[in-house]
């Protein structure tokens, strides 16, 4: 399986270490810049996969893809131990970005449904009349303004938002936690992503990461007792 811990191995091992900071620094890489990319991607910290790969989601083309896969037959016929290496990287970053690409397609499809449920709304149509929704993904762009909710965020989307709060201070942090557990998002999907990325780190002998990361873990199941309380009070109230 392929999963950010292992595709992003060579920022965890000091490689590129130049480049560890990419969390905080939002690299710009051009349209058909493929190598560029290849570098960038397979540079970039753990912590940091799953922001990169929504913020990337415009340059995760087929083409892109295409690309990797020439790259990786390059390799293979050096046939020396570092193309063995090389293959094996970008063995998993092909199987990363069509992952990514497929994340990205579940966020265009609510991003749609949720688009055409405003227009329903504004047009007061009944939300029991069956519809047939005739945009194309053609008539949907990125700098549309439309005011329906945000679209259903993925465990990756979610775990990359935690990590964003964490490097705002520990009361940003516990104030996401909070309003996640609020719109019911904790779910197993979520703590799996963080139980795994502990065990990794503790696996690593990064104990100071792993110990935050269950934590974290631990708010989570907390703040969603807490949230699933609230509303049972709530019920019986009513």
């Amino acid at each position: 399986a392929c999963d950010a811990t292992t595709l992003s191995s060579r920022a965890c091992t000091g490689k590129n270490t130049d480049q560890k900071n990419s969390l905080q620094k939002k690299t710009k890489i051009a349209a058909g810049a493929f190598d560029a990319l290849i570098e960038h991607i397979l540079s970039t910290p753990m912590e940091a996969m799953d922001y990169e790969g929504v913020r990337c989601a415009p340059l995760l083309t087929k083409a892109f893809s295409a690309h990797i896969d020439l790259r990786a037959r390059e390799a293979a016929s050096r046939g020396t131990e570092e193309g063995d290496e090389t293959v094996a990287e970008l063995t998993l970053l092909a199987a990363w970005v069509t992952e990514q690409r497929e994340r990205q397609e579940e966020r265009d499809d609510a991003e749609r449904r949720r688009r055409l449920q405003s227009k329903q709304s504004s047009e007061g149509v009944n939300a029991s009349e069956p519809v047939v929704n005739t945009d194309s993904p053609e008539t949907v762009t990125s700098d549309e303004k439309v005011s329906y909710p945000t679209p259903l965020r993925t465990a990756g989307d979610k775990f990359a938002v935690l990590m964003a709060a964490a490097s705002r201070g520990v009361d940003a942090l516990r104030d996401e936690i909070v309003d996640m557990a609020k719109k019911k998002e904790v779910d197993d999907a979520l703590m799996a992503i963080l139980t795994g990325n502990a065990a990794n780190a503790e696996a690593e002998g990064d104990e100071g990461r792993a110990k935050f990361l269950y934590k974290v873990a631990e708010v989570c199941l907390r703040e969603k007792k807490n949230a699933n309380a609230g509303s049972d009070r709530s019920s019986d109230a009513a």
